[in-house]
């Protein structure tokens, strides 16, 4: 048996639709492309997935838990037990299509200092997209850069980001592992940014792969609404501070690009202070050093 350049890692929890189909465009894009693997870890699902990926076979790898063990927990496991020198962590609710992954692999043969590599995400079924790169807000909040935007900007470009999303990433193995992983202490959400921003802080960047493009249920993977604000609590205490005396001040303009456009295109969004605050630091300089 080969060992595959690249283990997909995919943690489930119920959504068999959902699972069967990121399966099956997965099968679509990559057999006979490379050697790949795909990990799945079943969180304890009751709606017949754990049924489903018995009768699975290689190049799937399947990994059932008595009990729930969420996002960070299950990925770590896949990771620990992958063979791939490249691990893609994927939700089983992103969709990939056409040429994916060769362009986030290519980020690491040019850059040397790689520690993620996203892709651009666009919300399944509309014409939307959802993250094209993570930025932070004054307050230290993650924000999905591109979201509700129409068009897709930075075309052919791989663009460094302060974080990205990890519905859809791709790491070096041994790099992941050598920073312990996600986070266990985040239960379905932040353990990707907080991954990213404990990589920065070794020196490490993170890019987004903008010829990548994949779909994405926005929401759809249970759990993560359940916990949105212990994790956002246990975040700020971590990484407020920082975010806001180093982050945000890289990522202002960005921001404020973001935000502008969003109230534009969804006047549902709209904030008036908040789209006079992005007109001010956009037509002011940029902040030096």
């Amino acid at each position: 048996m080969s060992v595959p350049s690249v283990s997909v890692i995919i943690s489930v929890f119920g959504q068999l639709q959902y699972t069967k189909r990121c399966l099956a465009q997965l099968e679509k894009t990559l057999l006979g492309e490379l050697d790949y693997e795909v990990l799945i870890i079943d969180d304890a699902s009751k709606d017949g997935t754990v049924e489903f990926l018995k009768g699975l076979k290689e190049p799937h790898r399947v990994f059932l838990n008595d009990e729930n063990k969420g996002f960070a927990g299950n990925n770590n496991l896949g990771a620990r037990e992958a063979r791939g020198e490249y691990l893609c962590f994927l939700n089983n609710d992103v969709f990939v299509q056409g040429d994916w992954l060769r362009p986030m692999l290519r980020v690491f043969d040019e850059k040397d200092d790689v520690g993620i590599v996203g892709n651009v995400q666009k919300l399944a079924g509309s014409r939307r997209y959802d993250h094209m790169g993570m930025v932070f807000s004054p307050q230290g909040i993650p924000r999905h850069y591109g979201q509700d935007f129409f068009h897709r900007p930075f075309k052919r470009q791989v663009r460094q980001w302060s974080a990205v999303t990890a519905a859809c990433c791709l790491a070096n193995r041994e790099k992941f592992l050598g920073f312990g992983g996600f986070d266990e202490i985040f239960l379905n959400g932040c353990e990707d940014i907080d991954l990213c921003l404990r990589m920065s802080e070794e020196g490490l960047a993170h890019y987004v792969a903008h010829d990548s493009v994949v779909q994405h249920v926005k929401c759809a993977t249970k759990g993560r609404l359940d916990h949105n604000q212990a994790n956002e609590s246990k975040f700020m205490e971590r990484w407020g501070e920082r975010i806001s005396s180093h982050y945000f001040l890289m990522d202002r303009r960005r921001y404020a690009y973001w935000c502008l456009m969003r109230s534009l295109l969804n006047p549902r969004s709209f904030s008036t202070s908040l789209f006079f605050e992005s007109v001010s630091i956009l037509i002011s300089p940029p902040p030096k050093g």
